[in-house]
């Protein structure tokens, strides 16, 4: 009854202007807020043209002249990553690159490539994704990031090797424990 009593007096007394709308205010209807058609990114693609001119990028060519630079592969330095989802990577990737998920990019980054002046290079499906991967790793101060221009599908395009595997390398729910060093930090 209290508790009846104590709503009773709350519609009624000052908050009840605070669940009215003022005058004026318009509320938008469902139409108004219809969700953008399939593959149109017109936030997404303005956010990276304002991104892109600070991240520098590599083609495919360049990159592959890069691998076939010594006998082995690139230097130690030289760290290509794949920011692209685990299924993307399972069905094709390029040589010598490390999975680092876009969504774990920041976190575990330090971990694999502590020296924050190795080359680091980012590729994910289109080269959208890499250059937002690359500029934040820049604002976490990794000095020699690049993007990797067009691609998986522009390095596929090109006729350049792909790697692939007959089963998942990783899974959706892959343990990155299991990568030494990882969850120093943690302890």
């Amino acid at each position: 009854m209290l508790l009846t009593s104590a709503r009773a007096a709350l519609a009624r007394g000052p908050a009840r202007k605070l669940m009215r709308p003022a005058i004026g205010i318009r509320f938008h209807s469902q139409e108004a807020h219809a969700p953008a058609p399939v593959g149109t990114y017109a936030l997404f693609d303005n956010y990276v043209a304002k991104l892109q001119p600070h991240v520098k990028e590599i083609t495919a060519k360049e990159l592959n002249d890069k691998f076939n630079e010594g006998p082995e592969g690139p230097p130690e330095t030289y760290h290509v990553v794949d920011v692209r989802e685990t299924d993307e990577f399972n069905q094709g990737h390029l040589p010598f690159a490390i999975y680092l998920g876009r969504g774990n990019l920041e976190r575990d980054i330090e971990a694999l490539i502590p020296d924050t002046y190795d080359d680091v290079i980012l590729y994910c499906a289109g080269g959208k994704r890499s250059i937002v991967a690359a500029d934040s790793l820049q604002r976490m101060g990794y000095k020699n990031v690049r993007s990797l221009k067009g691609g998986f599908v522009g390095w596929k395009e090109e006729g350049y090797k792909i790697l692939k595997h007959s089963s998942p390398v990783y899974t959706a729910r892959m343990d990155y424990k299991t990568v030494p060093g990882l969850y120093e930090h943690e302890k």
